[in-house]
């Protein structure tokens, strides 16, 4: 937040010396108090430590523990209003003895002395509160479910994760058997078409009384063709010694070519 030069200057240094001033103003009724109380001397310089200084201390501590979560807080924030309302009290009833609107009495000696020893019980109970060790206590149980709470969220991440390569290795695999299949269709056609035109080139040449070229390369021979029954037969045993039946597989039990093979495959899977 931007504020002027001015208003730094107020905000830095104006509450250390407010509360100096406040002290020190304080100084005087406390120490009357503390000469009506039965004090001589230099020790009646020390009830406004008992009371003002006590206050302040009070009210720190309570507020640092508060802040912190440690224990012991509302003892300190009681003990800082009950310093504080002596403060007050001392104050004022020192200006009314002094102008002579109330005189002291037995009641009051004894609250102002009985204010050193209830501000020692007060400081050590409060330095005895522990809290290192009930911090790191508490901390050590905050750390734990931090860790506990972020593995449960790594845990289902990794889950997630993994279920969405599951199933994308299932998508893979099935287009993958997909393409394998259309694959196969088309072999199968590629097959069947160059069996007709070979078929039609050697209606054409009978036809015309001539051998094809192709047919001489082989040894004057003409491609015979493998019976259904036989086929069939191939396949069945195929079949019976667990043995693959593909297009290249029915080709070379047959003795054929592997197009060859595919068609007969093909012929015999309708039937």
């Amino acid at each position: 937040m931007h504020m002027p030069w001015y208003a730094r200057v107020v905000f830095t240094a104006g509450r250390p010396f407010v509360l100096v001033a406040a002290l020190v103003m304080s100084v005087p009724g406390e120490v009357r108090m503390a000469e009506l109380a039965g004090w001589h001397g230099w020790i009646t310089w020390l009830m406004p430590v008992c009371v003002s200084a006590y206050a302040a201390c009070a009210a720190v501590i309570s507020e640092v523990r508060r802040r912190a979560g440690l224990p012991g807080r509302v003892t300190a924030t009681i003990g800082a209003g009950m310093a504080l309302g002596l403060a007050l009290s001392a104050q004022v009833v020192a200006h009314l003895i002094d102008r002579d609107y109330m005189a002291s009495s037995a009641v009051l000696v004894a609250v102002v002395s009985a204010v050193p020893p209830l501000v020692v019980a007060h400081m050590l109970h409060m330095a005895a509160a522990p809290a290192a060790e009930i911090t790191a206590a508490q901390q050590m149980r905050d750390l734990e479910a931090t860790v506990a709470y972020l593995a449960g969220e790594l845990a289902d991440a990794l889950d997630l994760a993994g279920r969405y390569l599951v199933s994308r290795s299932h998508g893979i695999v099935n287009e993958y058997e997909e393409l394998a299949e259309a694959a196969e269709e088309l072999a199968d056609e590629c097959d069947e078409l160059a069996d007709q035109i070979d078929d039609e080139l050697a209606e054409a040449e009978q036809a015309e009384g001539e051998p094809r070229p192709g047919a001489v390369r082989k040894g004057g021979r003409g491609r015979k063709a493998v019976p259904l029954a036989v086929v069939k037969e191939t396949v069945a045993a195929m079949k019976a010694e667990g043995t693959k039946v593909s297009g290249p597989t029915l080709a070379e039990r047959l003795g054929c070519s592997v197009r060859s093979g595919y068609r007969y495959l093909g012929e015999v899977r309708p039937a």
